[in-house]
Protein backbone atom coordinates (compact mmCIF):
# COMPACT_ATOMS: atom_id res chain seq x y z
CA UNK A 1 0.00 0.00 0.00
CA UNK A 2 2.84 2.38 0.79
CA UNK A 3 4.31 1.82 -2.67
CA UNK A 4 0.99 2.69 -4.31
CA UNK A 5 0.71 5.91 -2.33
CA UNK A 6 4.31 6.80 -3.12
CA UNK A 7 3.77 6.20 -6.84
CA UNK A 8 0.47 8.11 -6.76
CA UNK A 9 2.16 11.02 -4.94
CA UNK A 10 5.05 11.15 -7.42
CA UNK A 11 2.63 11.16 -10.38
CA UNK A 12 0.55 13.92 -8.77
CA UNK A 13 3.72 15.90 -8.04
CA UNK A 14 4.91 15.54 -11.64
CA UNK A 15 1.50 16.61 -12.97
CA UNK A 16 1.49 19.64 -10.66
CA UNK A 17 5.03 20.63 -11.70
CA UNK A 18 4.10 20.26 -15.39
CA UNK A 19 0.94 22.35 -14.88
CA UNK A 20 2.81 25.11 -13.04
CA UNK A 21 5.70 25.22 -15.51
CA UNK A 22 3.25 25.36 -18.44
CA UNK A 23 1.46 28.34 -16.86
CA UNK A 24 4.60 30.18 -15.73
CA UNK A 25 5.83 30.76 -19.28
CA UNK A 26 2.98 33.23 -19.72
CA UNK A 27 3.88 35.27 -16.61
CA UNK A 28 6.26 38.14 -17.38
CA UNK A 29 7.11 40.41 -14.46
CA UNK A 30 3.79 39.74 -12.73
CA UNK A 31 1.78 40.29 -15.92
CA UNK A 32 -0.07 37.35 -17.46
CA UNK A 33 -0.22 37.43 -21.26
CA UNK A 34 -1.48 34.41 -23.16
CA UNK A 35 -3.19 35.04 -26.50
CA UNK A 36 -4.36 31.41 -26.63
CA UNK A 37 -6.24 31.75 -23.33
CA UNK A 38 -9.71 33.24 -23.98
CA UNK A 39 -10.25 34.08 -20.29
CA UNK A 40 -10.42 37.76 -19.36
CA UNK A 41 -9.42 37.07 -15.74
CA UNK A 42 -7.10 34.27 -14.65
CA UNK A 43 -6.08 33.06 -11.19
CA UNK A 44 -2.80 34.47 -9.91
CA UNK A 45 0.28 32.23 -10.04
CA UNK A 46 -0.21 31.44 -6.34
CA UNK A 47 -3.60 29.72 -6.12
CA UNK A 48 -6.18 31.16 -3.77
CA UNK A 49 -4.72 34.66 -3.63
CA UNK A 50 -6.77 36.41 -6.30
CA UNK A 51 -7.16 37.12 -9.99
CA UNK A 52 -5.14 38.84 -12.70
CA UNK A 53 -6.05 40.30 -16.06
CA UNK A 54 -4.95 38.34 -19.14
CA UNK A 55 -3.22 41.02 -21.22
CA UNK A 56 -3.13 38.62 -24.17
CA UNK A 57 -6.90 39.09 -24.48
CA UNK A 58 -7.71 42.24 -26.53
CA UNK A 59 -10.86 42.87 -24.46
CA UNK A 60 -8.74 43.02 -21.31
CA UNK A 61 -6.36 45.57 -22.80
CA UNK A 62 -9.24 47.77 -23.97
CA UNK A 63 -10.90 47.51 -20.55
CA UNK A 64 -7.73 48.57 -18.74
CA UNK A 65 -7.26 51.54 -21.09
CA UNK A 66 -10.88 52.58 -20.55
CA UNK A 67 -10.48 52.32 -16.76
CA UNK A 68 -7.37 54.52 -16.88
CA UNK A 69 -9.20 57.10 -19.02
CA UNK A 70 -12.21 57.17 -16.66
CA UNK A 71 -9.96 57.58 -13.61
CA UNK A 72 -8.02 60.37 -15.33
CA UNK A 73 -11.28 62.18 -16.23
CA UNK A 74 -12.50 61.88 -12.64
CA UNK A 75 -9.23 63.24 -11.25
CA UNK A 76 -9.07 66.15 -13.70
CA UNK A 77 -12.77 66.89 -13.15
CA UNK A 78 -12.39 66.98 -9.39
CA UNK A 79 -9.37 69.30 -9.67
CA UNK A 80 -11.22 71.66 -12.02
CA UNK A 81 -14.33 71.77 -9.83
CA UNK A 82 -12.43 72.64 -6.64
Amino acid sequence: MHVTLGLKYSVMKKNLIDFISDKLIYWNGGIYSNRNDPNFLVPKASPGIGWRINFGNPKAVISVILMIIVIAILIVGSILIS
